[in-house]
Order: structure tokens, then sequence, then C-alpha cells
């Protein structure tokens, strides 16, 4: 059985990719208990993106993928310019979201800062 040039080199390419450390992509996960417990909510990715939180009551960004900020908001669709509250150096620890309001979105992001929507 003989390989061309052009099929091994595609072949240690694939190889390489695979053993290649990957850079950890964050996600977050909301749970409808207040200690990241009771009903868990899909892991969504971190990455500045407005998603629902109707229900929930903690939510916690996986481990080991560095500083995360966390901005909740009162209503739905992350709204430009409304209220929001900034959790921000989120690690992988719970984070019980009590802020004396129903949230009902948020964004997450890889920035310690906490970037503003609008």
């Amino acid at each position: 059985m003989r390989f061309s040039t052009t099929a091994l080199a595609y072949l240690a390419s694939a190889l390489l990719s695979v053993l290649a450390p990957q850079a950890a992509q964050a996600g977050i996960t909301a749970f409808s208990g207040s200690s990241c417990d009771g009903d868990v909510g899909l892991n969504v990715p971190c990455d500045g993106s407005c998603h629902k939180f109707d229900e929930r009551h903690s939510f916690r960004v996986d481990s080991g993928t560095g500083d995360h900020c966390v901005t909740v908001f009162e209503g739905p669709g992350c709204p430009s310019g409304g209220p929001g509250f900034f959790l921000p150096h989120q690690t992988g620890q719970c984070q019980n979201v009590n802020t004396g309001t129903n949230v009902r979105s948020f964004t997450c992001s890889k920035d310690s800062a906490c970037l503003q929507l609008g």
C-alpha cells in the first residue's frame, strides 16, 4: 500500500491537531436553585452573547478558563442602556444571583473589566 506525499502530509497534520493542546473555551451554566443546584440549564458560550435567565437563581462559569465577567439584567434580551448588575471575576465558583429583582437575561465575557452593552 502506497501513500502519496499529500496524503501523508494530511495525516500528519490531522494527528498534530488532535495531539496539540487546545485553548479552553469557557461556557456558563445556570441553575434553578440558589446554590448551583436544582434544574440545570444548557452550557452556553461565554462569548458576550445574550442568553435567557428566566427561572434561574445561580450560575457557574467553567473552571480553568480564566477570569470572566457576567452581567445580569432585569429585562429580557439584555437591554442596551437598561439596568444591569456586574459580577466580575467569575472563575468557576457558584454565584447566587440575588440582586433584589428578577433576573431575566445575562451576558458573559472573557473580560475582567465587564463589557458595557450599547
